[in-house]
């Protein structure tokens, strides 16, 4: 399962014509994002359409309450322009799942739909709670869950009701299939 999960967002990649570019963060160190560090970029790309990059920025090491930025930027006019922001902050630790994570067309409008996963845990590193949050156009749309319920009730954003049945299937399939403990 740990091998077939991988091997599907890749296909699903391919087939919507995604690439997702790798680089060393440090080739983002210029780059206009709010944090202090970066804790995750994802260069993602619509061939002839649309270059977006995906930076989870953090402020300081030890900072309390901890603070992490979610930042969509897309290349508009030949400059990267926020598309999209969200701040979480947590009298905790943020920990980003760097691996856990798709990007897709799901709509094919020639934009790419990003999902992305983070948890929200207390100083001793104990999860207390894991989110998705799913990037479409400049709207971020959410779901959480925590360690109270046993991780077996979800919460969603005012949004998510919004999406198209496709994409909200999309998602829940992902959300359902990961090991949130």
């Amino acid at each position: 399962m740990k091998i077939l999960l991988p091997m599907l967002f890749i296909g699903t990649m391919m087939t919507a014509q995604v690439s997702n570019i790798v680089r060393h963060q440090d080739s983002y160190k210029d780059f206009p994002f709010e944090g202090v560090r970066i804790v995750q970029v994802d260069e993602v790309n619509s061939p002839d359409s649309e270059d977006n990059v995906f930076i989870f920025s953090k402020i300081e090491k030890g900072a309390k309450p901890d603070k992490m930025t979610f930042q969509r930027f897309t290349k508009i006019g030949g400059e990267w322009k926020v598309k999209a922001k969200k701040q979480i902050e947590h009298a905790g630790i943020i920990s980003s799942w760097g691996q856990r994570k798709s990007f897709a067309d799901y709509d094919k409008d020639k934009s790419i739909d990003a999902l992305f996963i983070y948890s929200l845990n207390d100083y001793d590193f104990k999860q207390q709670s894991v989110h998705l949050i799913f990037s479409k156009n400049a709207e971020f749309y959410e779901i959480s869950t925590s360690a109270e319920s046993g991780y077996s009730k979800d919460v969603y954003s005012d949004n998510f009701k919004n999406l198209p049945e496709n994409i909200k299937n999309e998602i829940l399939e992902y959300w359902n299939k990961l090991d949130k403990e």
